[in-house]
């Protein structure tokens, strides 16, 4: 079973939780059983008000980037690029005083990181085919590696141009 999505981890930690302490309640005194008896209840509540609160609140962290068809929607819903562009913005005039060589630098630095960041979120296939394209392999070549059909790479070559060009 693959974990990926932090609400699969969430139910995971609950129900172990859930498990260990009615596990835990039959090996603990009986005076210290009525204290744990309202823990165990307690507990599941209160995972249950903050899920709600981060639902209201802060609902796109409850979403790993697989979920996501296209991973620049991933970067967009949670501001990544914008937080990144900002705080290089908010540094780089700090450390070098040459306005034109600040905004050289900005951009190469933002066209940098974007791409590692679409680059990090490229599936394990789309990785093995990114590797193989770098080394100058045809999409033949690389169906043959891998053992999949040329449609496919070329499909998920298209797919890998598409996330690392910058906008």
């Amino acid at each position: 079973m693959k974990v990926s999505n932090p609400l699969t981890i969430i139910a995971i930690f609950s129900g172990l939780a859930e498990t260990l302490a009615t596990v835990a309640l039959i090996q603990l005194p009986l005076e210290m059983q009525k204290i744990f008896i309202y823990f165990v209840i307690a507990f599941p509540t209160l995972i249950v008000l903050l899920f709600f609160y981060i639902l209201y609140f802060k609902n796109s962290v409850l979403y790993a980037p697989s979920d996501y068809t296209n991973p620049e929607h991933y970067l967009l819903v949670n501001e990544i690029k914008e937080k990144v562009s900002i705080e290089i913005d908010n540094t780089l005039p700090n450390v070098i005083k040459d306005k034109y060589e600040i905004q050289n630098i900005k951009n190469n630095l933002k066209h940098n990181i974007y791409n590692y960041l679409n680059n990090s979120l490229l599936s394990n296939r789309e990785s093995q085919i990114y590797v193989l394209m770098e080394q100058n392999k045809s999409s033949r070549e690389i169906a043959e590696a891998l053992g999949i059909s040329d449609k496919t790479v070329r499909t998920y070559m298209s797919r890998i141009k598409e996330k690392i060009e910058p906008n």
